[in-house]
């Protein structure tokens, strides 16, 4: 139940090419990071800051942050071969002496030898020494936050369990995430304060507890409905046999008590991923039979996911939406940040697109 692998190709390039241009921004603030030791944090993300400033530098202060050139050589040669280019920003990223990184540049230039434009590009970076540079460290405005450092930090740390909970439900990872970190953002953006003095120091996602529960945000009647739906063979939102029993409880098990322990368990959040997917599936399921495949749409799906079952009615013009979430001055519609997440290659490595 993912995007179609034709489709997921064409959006993939797209966010490649992309990336390529901003690439040579990236460039820039890792040279420095490295340099200064920036990015020696073991094992931590979120501890690094989501924007870097680089001020106006006096002459006392150049002496001791290197050649500017570098970087900005690599940002030329980035928009001439950006494949080459990333080679040199990875040897860069290990922290490899200027002398090596001049050689790598200096052999990557001679096929644009006679390339004027490039020559003058190059040779201009000889000047780029004395500038102020603000740079954010992603494309994307909610990735620049300390909110989510925070949450890549928990996924990475709870990455088994959601590639069981994905697995489980024949879904991608990316989806469950795509639906997590939007109710992530909305307590965060409410609850600043607590961010800052309790969640991030003890590097813990927030475990609603109102009307709503659970690091997913799932209200108890959702959960409920959604059971009923794996049961029901009526139901449009039925799975199939082979799903009826995922979420079974013991027969003795006091059913509304377990419901809420489950997704509230902040230990074992295995039943919180687990739900929030099987929602989306659910969905997935309703729509196409009704004639509407909503499978490559991440972005309605949670939507969706955020309004609850009622507001699902399969439709040939699905829109984007949901709760308004102001994220780093920035307001993004729930299904927008589920959108760009899904996207965007942040936890790539961990949680692949198209897997």
């Amino acid at each position: 139940m993912q995007p179609t692998k034709k489709n997921l190709k064409k959006k993939i390039l797209f966010v490649v090419i992309g990336g390529f241009a901003a690439v040579g921004v990236v460039f820039v603030f890792v040279f420095f990071a490295v340099r200064f030791g920036w990015l020696n944090v073991k094992g931590s993300i979120s501890e690094r800051n989501s924007y870097f400033n680089l001020q106006k530098l006096s002459n006392k202060d150049k002496s001791n942050i290197g050649d500017f050139s570098i970087p900005c050589q690599v940002n030329v040669l980035n928009k001439y071969a950006p494949l080459t280019a990333i080679n040199i920003y990875r040897t860069l990223t290990r922290g490899t002496d200027e002398e090596l990184l001049r050689q790598m540049i200096k052999v990557a230039s001679k096929r644009f030898e006679n390339d004027y434009s490039f020559q003058t590009a190059m040779q201009n970076c000889a000047r780029e020494s004395d500038q102020t540079i603000k740079l954010p460290m992603s494309a994307f405005n909610w990735a620049d936050t300390d909110q989510w450092n925070l949450m890549k930090e928990v996924f990475t740390r709870d990455q088994e369990i959601i590639k069981k909970a994905a697995a489980d439900a024949d879904v991608s990872p990316r989806l469950i995430l795509s639906g997590v970190l939007g109710e992530q953002f909305r307590f965060f953006n409410n609850r600043r304060e607590s961010f800052k003095s309790y969640f991030e120091p003890l590097k813990i996602l927030a475990s609603l507890s109102n009307t709503s529960y659970g690091i997913a945000g799932l209200k108890p009647k959702t959960v409920g409905q959604i059971e009923t739906h794996l049961k029901d063979k009526t139901s449009p939102f039925y799975l199939g046999p082979q799903m009826e029993n995922i979420v079974d409880y013991k027969d003795s098990a006091d059913i509304e008590t377990e419901r809420l322990s489950r997704i509230t368990d902040a230990k074992n959040p295995y039943y919180s991923y687990l739900y929030v997917v099987l929602y989306m599936k659910q969905v997935q399921a309703q729509w196409k039979k009704a004639g509407h495949n909503i499978d490559e749409r991440p972005e309605v799906l949670a939507t969706l996911y955020n309004l609850g079952f009622y507001y699902s009615v399969p439709k040939p013009d699905p829109q984007v939406g949901g709760t308004n979430i102001n994220i780093n001055g920035v307001d993004y519609a729930f299904g927008d940040v589920a959108y760009e997440f899904y996207y965007s290659g942040e936890l790539s490595d961990t949680f692949p697109l198209g897997v």
